[in-house]
């Protein structure tokens, strides 16, 4: 059946309610956690709000919109040339003219005042191409030949690229994705098994030959190895969740988190756990909960393949991000670098994770 000849409704008022809360929540805990460094860095207290709001809360708010109305089968139809596009925008990061290195990694392109990451846009337009793909081939998905290598093939194409940056992290949110739409689509439990397998392989390559890939290890599995060094991290971020209490210290108070590194980046959780106490880390979690409830209720409800597909896969990049990170920051896994969605400053990934919603969106339009 055609997108295009199905009857739509009105966006599902459960989940667009949710996810105006998520960013709403997402502005306020952002505020309370770089009004410190914006004003030691810029003179500014609401320096890093107002860029959030002007550059990825506003652009972010129009792709969605844009998003939540484009035609399904337009989607579906070019999704072979998004992937290329974005692939091809990934590699750029690598070329001197553009690419913007920071912290050791190379995941930027610097356009003058306008930087981007194209790994955003990748995770995007992968999961865009899959579903499209898993929908003309679920018959060949029990298949090796026909169906897991090519999956491998590709995915390990985006793998190399992204190790290369090197941003473990981004590969481990693309390839746990994939993989979830792959099971969705039908995919054998074992061919997923040897998907992580390959991954776990993919993992100690990487701490290999990356030094700082293998000391971030080490300070996971002994965190107390080097408190004033590699470890100062993840010991001022358990500092902050755990001073918190159950109430929070208050929005505009600070203790360890004046001291924690990226804490509108990466380490925004463990502020929001300071500052809000197991209070606020409740109500976060809850509306992610929400956000995943009701997102995978319109992918089963979803009336063809692609869509369904589509749906699971932008619910599970979103959704597996969030608990990397908060797991990562939570000493629970190796540090990762992964932001927060809707939370985490960060233009690039917010506008990709609002066009992203936006499809989500769409698909609830055209659900039985």
């Amino acid at each position: 059946m055609r997108l295009a000849k199905i009857r739509t409704k009105g966006i599902d008022l459960k989940f667009l309610i949710t996810l105006g809360l998520l960013l709403v929540f997402g502005l306020f805990v952002l505020s309370s956690a770089s009004f410190v460094a914006g004003q030691k860095k810029f003179g500014d207290s609401q320096y890093y709000l107002r860029e959030q709001f002007l550059k990825g809360m506003i652009i972010g708010i129009v792709g969605f919109l844009i998003f939540s109305r484009i035609p399904l089968e337009f989607l579906r139809k070019y999704s072979f040339i998004f992937l290329i596009l974005s692939i091809g925008l990934t590699m750029m990061v690598f070329l001197p003219q553009v690419g913007l290195s920071h912290s050791g990694s190379t995941r930027w392109l610097n356009f003058g005042s306008f930087t981007f990451q194209p790994s955003e846009l990748l995770k995007l337009s992968f999961l865009i191409y899959l579903a499209s793909w898993f929908e003309s081939r679920q018959r060949d998905l029990n298949s090796f030949n026909a169906g897991l290598l090519p999956f491998l093939i590709i995915t390990g194409i985006i793998a190399l690229l992204l190790l290369m940056q090197p941003s473990f992290g981004t590969f481990a949110v693309i390839a746990l994705s994939a993989a979830t739409v792959y099971f969705v689509a039908g995919g054998r439990i074992m061919h997923i098994i040897s998907i992580g397998f390959i991954g776990l392989v993919l993992f100690f390559v990487f701490v290999f030959l990356k030094p700082y890939g293998a000391e971030r290890l080490q300070v996971f599995l002994n965190s107390q190895k080097d408190v004033s060094g590699a470890a100062f991290q993840i010991n001022q971020a358990l500092m902050s969740i755990g001073s918190g209490g159950v109430k929070g210290i208050g929005i505009n108070q600070s203790l360890s988190s004046a001291y924690l590194p990226e804490s509108i980046g990466d380490s925004i959780f463990a502020v929001l756990a300071e500052k809000l106490g197991l209070f606020g880390v409740s109500v976060s979690l809850l509306l992610y909960v929400l956000f995943a409830i009701f997102s995978c209720q319109i992918a089963l409800k979803s009336v063809n393949s692609f869509s369904k597909f589509l749906a699971a896969g932008i619910t599970s990049w979103i959704l597996i991000q969030s608990f990397i990170n908060i797991a990562a920051i939570s000493g629970l896994i190796p540090l990762t670098g992964m932001p927060l969605p809707f939370m985490s400053y960060g233009s690039s990934g917010l506008v990709m994770v609002m066009i992203g919603t936006g499809i989500i969106a769409n698909i609830s339009r055209h659900t039985i």
